[in-house]
């Protein structure tokens, strides 16, 4: 059985005539908002996919009238707690969504130390990071994909990496270190968050270590950065009892880039430009029970697409992006889902 699935950043999905954030214009007039939702229904149509993360819908109206006159229209929703003013995560399932959750806060308190070698002479002392809520927050659907298999899905959208800045700053006339620090302050928050996802990915595996769980979303970094790898876990060390390993490989995601990457000869992904670089924010991460090398595993990656034609690198081009089309490439996950009968081979 085939199965797809993708992750789809919309860029401020909002009604027209709305404002989003603080803001007091609309973002969008008729016309722009009636465009968008035509490339939204278009973009779907040509991805296909059974399962789909969004991120950035500020209405859910917004988003069931880009499925009007779809296949999709009739398929599950849930849009974890819109209010229109500020972003949040979204999943449209072919398949029955069985339970949802919208997790708001942390899972524990960060606390910050130094190394011994370092600190010792500063006579520094650990300290508590109080951030208590994830940015945005992260929304869980049980799946009933058939008879045989349940699956978890975690949509996700981390903090960017737009600097936090003190109010009487304004980013546009910041000095270099006050950019610098704001940077920072965004890359703690969002490593801080990671480990929340980590936290809860690990819970998910002790209640139920038979359950698939698939991640779509927007990281906000790189696939090699420590958040993301953070997220997908640490491969046990080969001198360990292979008691021990067995048990912390369940605990190991795959993300599907590397996956593809190993498939193809050539390995040019990006989901994101900005200032000329190429980045790969938007990934779908999935768990140890579809990895090649497990005997046990239940499925495989068949490929991994991207769909990043509009995505524009205004260093080399003078074209401007349109304020309708999403400023982030789209992934879909193409997997095979062995049947009870089947084994890995």
């Amino acid at each position: 059985m085939k199965i797809s699935l993708a992750t789809f950043n919309v860029e401020n999905l909002v009604t027209a005539g709305k404002p989003i954030y603080d803001g007091h214009r609309p973002h969008y007039n008729q016309d722009e908002y009636r465009k968008k939702t035509v490339w939204i229904k278009n973009q779907l149509l040509k991805m296909n996919a059974d399962i789909i993360g969004f991120q950035e819908i500020f209405e859910e109206r917004a988003l069931r009238e880009c499925l009007t006159g779809t296949p999709m229209a009739n398929w599950h929703l849930f849009v974890a707690n819109p209010t229109g003013k500020t972003p949040v995560n979204a999943i449209l399932s072919k398949f029955p969504i069985i339970e949802t959750e919208v997790i708001e806060d942390l899972p524990f308190v960060f606390d910050f130390f130094d190394e011994k070698e370092i600190t010792a002479p500063l006579e520094s002392a650990p300290v508590n990071i109080p951030l208590k809520k994830f940015s945005r927050g992260v929304l869980k659907a049980e799946i009933k994909i058939n008879e045989n298999v349940s699956a978890l899905v975690i949509v996700l959208h981390l903090k960017s990496k737009r600097p936090i800045l003190a109010d009487n700053i304004d980013r546009n006339t910041a000095t270099s270190p006050e950019l610098a620090k704001g940077s920072v302050r965004s890359l703690i928050r969002r490593g801080i968050e990671s480990c929340g996802i980590r936290q809860i990915l690990s819970d998910e595996i002790n209640k139920d270590e038979a359950k698939p769980i698939f991640i779509l979303g927007d990281l906000n970094d790189n696939d090699t950065a420590v958040t993301n790898q953070a997220i997908l876990g640490e491969e046990p060390f080969r001198s360990l009892p292979l008691e021990i390993k067995i048990k912390k490989w369940k605990h190991v995601f795959q993300n599907c880039k590397d996956i593809q990457a190993r498939k193809s000869i050539e390995n040019f992904y990006y989901t994101y430009i900005h200032n000329g670089h190429y980045e790969s924010l938007d990934n779908i991460f999935v768990s140890n029970h579809f990895a090649e090398l497990n005997s046990k595993r239940i499925g495989r990656i068949i490929d991994v697409r991207l769909y990043n034609d509009h995505v524009i690198d205004d260093k080399t081009s003078m074209d401007k992006k349109p304020i309708y089309i999403p400023d982030h490439g789209q992934v879909m996950a193409n997997i095979d889902l062995l049947q009870p009968t089947q084994s890995a081979p």
